[in-house]
This record gives C-alpha cells, structure tokens and sequence, in this order.
C-alpha cells in the first residue's frame, strides 16, 4: 500500500492541529511528522526550516481566517446580515485546520513570538475595519460599538472552549445584541 505524498497544504494543516492540541511549542518537524505518518524528509522538501514553515501557517491563516470569511460574506446583504453570517462562522474552524481551538492558539503563540504578533495585529485590524463598515451600514459609526462586538465575537470561540456547553446562548445574546443595535 503506498501513502499518498503530502502536500504543503497538508503539513499546515498538520501544523494547525498540532498547534491547538499543544501550542506554538508543538511546531516542531518531527513531531509533526510523527503525527502524519511520514519522515522528517517530506516536512523539508516543501520547507526549508521550522521558521518558513511557521510563516507559511501565520500566512495561511491570515488568508483563510480574515480574507477568505470576508470574501464569503460577500454574499450575504451588507450590515446586519454579514453580521449575522459572521457571528454563526464563529464556531466553524474545520476539524482539518485545528478546530475551535486554533484562534486562541494564535492568540499564545502571538504573545511569544514577534512574527506571530505580526500578523494578528494585521488580522484584529482588518477583522475590525471590516466589523466597522458592517455596523455603519446600520448606523452605527462609534469605533467603540465596534471593538465591544468584535470581543465578543472573539469572546464566543473561547467560551465554547472553556465552558461545557456549544455557546449557543452566546450566539442568540450576541445576535439579539445586533439586533438592538439595528434600527
């Protein structure tokens, strides 16, 4: 039986499931390697160390995380509904890349390493212009509106991570907060 070769796709996401299980200490190559059933080998024909491979995760995730959602609610009616559609993507990280538990991850890891802290400043920012637009297409312009929702939108991932239920009566006190917020 032969093993498909891996990607470079496949080591991010190896990379992601590593990170949230253990934390940015777990982003070493062989351990991964390890976990995916392969050689140190594969790791270093897509990477060339530990470092680029960390900067392709950091960038994988800026992509997906920030552009790729807001790409995505392209779809949805501008303000409220976006919002809407933004909050219910709060829990819908993909097993593959990690889960629920790949943000607040990040989140560690940028609080150690300088590249890491980097790109999520890049990521808040983007992430808050965007939550900022949204809420001024309902009317509200106060900067600080948006930077309550956009905590409790991060507040939503880590409760359904640290408390024993699915954050559902978040998400329906976060939806019932956009509406009272709508005109």
């Amino acid at each position: 039986m032969t093993q498909k070769r891996l990607s470079k796709d496949d080591w991010i996401a190896a990379g992601f499931r590593a990170l949230a299980k253990g934390g940015h200490a777990a982003l070493r190559a062989e351990a991964i390697a390890r976990d995916l059933k392969t050689t140190k080998g594969s790791f270093y024909w897509h990477f060339k160390d530990i470092s680029e491979f960390r900067n392709a995760m950091l960038g994988y995730w800026q992509a997906k995380a920030t552009a790729g959602i807001i790409n995505e609610l392209q779809a949805f009616a501008p303000g409220r509904a976006r919002l809407e559609a933004l909050i219910d993507a709060a829990s819908h990280t993909p097993a593959l890349y990690g889960g629920a538990a790949v943000e607040p991850a990040i989140r560690d890891w940028a609080r150690r390493d300088k590249a890491a802290r980097q790109v999520l400043q890049t990521v808040d920012q983007q992430r808050l212009r965007f939550v900022a637009e949204e809420l001024s297409q309902i009317g509200q312009t106060d900067p600080t509106v948006a930077h309550l929702f956009y905590a409790a939108h991060l507040g939503l991932e880590q409760l359904a991570l640290t408390t024993q239920n699915s954050g559902k009566a978040e998400r329906t006190r976060l939806l019932q907060l956009l509406a009272d917020l709508s005109p």
